[in-house]
């Protein structure tokens, strides 16, 4: 397989140099200087198993430059958005990931399979018409396509994107997912928010003419000093906490109809 009208720029050459034709099996005519990446990129990567899915946030730690303790919500991020891939897409390759630490220091990860979709894993237990509600219902706390029941079930309690989520937002991360023909933007504020409404999503849809096979997730990262990781789960947790337990209660409160 081949590239028609193939141009070389430095946007071909980064794509030859990260592995994507190789790993799509495409042939180029497209030469770059292959430099050593360590301390500046991961090349693209297949992840299949929880061992590669490891050997993969190992790689990306000198990336980030600081301390181990101070990069724990970022690899928190990254094992939580990959573990999801291989337990819930279904796609045989697993995910394939890269990663590239930019001029200013923040982390651009890539993320992406050819499994079902997540309206497809969605609909196992729940109506969603179409790409976008499917979205939308998977980031909020407490569900998952696994069951219908609020809070999930002893193996999967719909906290994964929730939690990935809401990392996202107190830490003031960019966010960006595709799948089916919807595109998913996550808004972020320049100035740090005090107590921000985790289970009121603010983001930015835009609508495909034709559907991605599969998901992908793009998201941006940084190692933020200021804030303590611990601190930063308990508020997610609590936040997750609290909005299971309201929706439970919403769900299972009487209705009066004339």
């Amino acid at each position: 397989m081949k590239i028609e009208n193939e141009i070389v720029n430095s946007s071909s050459r980064y794509l030859q140099r990260i592995g994507l034709f190789d790993a799509l099996g495409v042939t180029t005519s497209i030469t770059v200087t292959a430099h050593e990446p360590a301390g500046r990129f991961v090349p693209l990567k297949q992840v299949r198993t929880n061992s590669e899915l490891n050997e993969f946030i190992l790689d990306v730690g000198p990336l980030l430059h600081a301390s181990a303790d101070e990069t724990k919500s970022v690899k928190y991020v990254l094992f939580e958005l990959i573990r999801n891939v291989l337990e819930h897409s279904g796609a045989d390759g697993g995910a394939y990931v890269c990663a590239q630490v930019s001029g200013t220091g923040r982390l651009l990860l890539g993320v992406a399979d050819a499994g079902r979709g997540v309206k497809t894993a969605m609909e196992f237990s729940h109506v969603v018409p179409t790409h976008k509600s499917a979205v939308s219902l998977a980031f909020q706390p407490g569900v998952t396509g696994t069951t219908r029941r609020f809070g999930g079930n002893e193996t999967n309690g719909g906290a994964g994107l929730f939690f990935m989520k809401s990392m996202a937002v107190l830490a003031r991360h960019h966010m960006v997912m595709v799948t089916g023909d919807m595109l998913m933007k996550l808004l972020t504020s320049r100035t740090r928010t005090v107590n921000p409404r985790l289970d009121q999503d603010r983001v930015k849809w835009v609508q495909f003419d034709h559907e991605f096979p599969g998901t992908a997730v793009g998201i941006d990262l940084t190692v933020d000093k200021g804030v303590g990781f611990e601190e930063l789960l308990s508020d997610i947790r609590t936040a997750y906490g609290l909005n299971v337990r309201a929706s439970k209660k919403a769900r299972y409160k009487a209705r009066f109809s004339n």
